[in-house]
């Protein structure tokens, strides 16, 4: 069998100690690459890395540094490709509420990790961007977005503009400009073990699985409507494709962005009664009037993922991802048991 393209390389995944940056590493080590993680554990936890096998060596595997800290560059030397996942990022309530805090560490993960890879000459950088690059006047659920379409509108929240101009910033002075060969991915809303369930960042999917394992003789507490929904992903349908990411036969990375969802849209009804039913719960939703319920709904259209990736899995069903999710999460009952979010979160 032949060796992975990353086999035995040093692969530094910023972010690595969150929830999609563990199963990346995970992933990684599964074909053999040299994992580094550099976190500065806000979000993330040691934690999540031991749950994944990976040994962890303060100061050689694993760095524990901010990257709106220029001292950060020395951990990108001698590196062969960056996954770059590290991003303030919340649920909407955080979004909306601290949107200049967000743009700021963001402008300024960003802006040190590309100074980063330029400075130490890193050859590929996969970028991880965001489905709230698309304009809030294109959400429909009826509507799937195309990758095009990302600058045709405002967005709904700082968060998805600072991503935007972070793929600019790829675009225009890394991409054809630099030794790097540059990927930019865009997700749609991932969920799955190791995410945070407990405080006020928890998404909803998350948000949703954690009050009803509390809580589980009181109505499921739902923000809104439920009639608002969002293309949900599984976790490893993310991960695995970014193991894969370089194209078959010509072993190059995508020159465009190009986005990963289920191509459905999901109410959070539906999602809170995936649950309700999956937990077997004799209750009933309790919908809460709030001031803004975000968008209406969104959705990948995966024609350009299926062009290139047809060859990759096909994405698991939100039925059997939730499924799949609560078995875990009933194994693991420190992410969920006691601090309940208050409300369900969407991005």
């Amino acid at each position: 069998m032949a060796l992975h393209y990353l086999s035995e390389k040093p692969v530094l995944v910023t972010g690595g100690a969150g929830f999609i940056g563990s199963q990346l590493v995970s992933d990684l080590l599964a074909i053999g690459a040299d994992v580094k993680v550099l976190d500065n554990e806000s979000r993330g936890t040691k934690a999540n890395l031991e749950n994944v096998g990976f040994a962890i060596q303060p100061g050689k595997n694993y760095f524990v540094a901010d990257l709106r800290d220029p001292s950060a560059h020395k951990y990108f030397r001698d590196i062969h490709t960056v996954y770059h996942l590290a991003a303030d990022v919340g649920g909407i309530a955080y979004a909306l509420s601290q949107g200049i805090q967000i743009w700021r560490n963001n402008t300024l993960i960003d802006t040190n990790t590309f100074d980063a890879v330029l400075q130490h000459e890193v050859p590929n950088l996969i970028y991880a961007s965001s489905s709230c690059v698309y304009p809030m006047q294109l959400s429909s659920p009826h509507r799937a977005l195309k990758e095009h379409q990302a600058w045709q509108g405002e967005m709904h929240t700082l968060y998805g503009a600072e991503k935007l101009l972070g793929e600019k910033a790829i675009a225009m002075h890394l991409q054809g400009l630099t030794k790097t060969n540059a990927a930019i991915v865009r997700f749609h809303n991932v969920y799955g073990p190791r995410s945070i369930m407990k405080s006020q960042n928890a998404q909803v999917i998350q948000a949703l699985i954690s009050r009803a394992l509390n809580n589980p003789t009181q109505d499921l507490e739902v923000w809104g409507t439920g009639r608002q929904g969002r293309d949900f992903i599984y976790v490893t349908d993310i991960t695995q494709w970014l193991v894969n990411l370089w194209l078959p036969k010509t072993n190059q990375l995508p020159k465009k962005p190009i986005q990963r969802g289920s191509g459905n849209n999901t109410t959070i009804k539906a999602i809170a009664q995936i649950i309700i039913k999956t937990l077997n719960l004799d209750i009933a939703i309790d919908f809460r009037t709030v001031p803004d319920e975000g968008e209406r709904g969104r959705k990948a259209d995966n024609t350009l993922f299926n062009a290139l990736y047809s060859h990759l899995p096909k994405t698991l069903s939100i039925q059997a991802g939730i499924e799949r999710y609560i078995k875990w999460s009933m194994a693991h009952p420190s992410y969920w048991q006691k601090s309940v979010p208050s409300m369900s979160l969407l991005n």
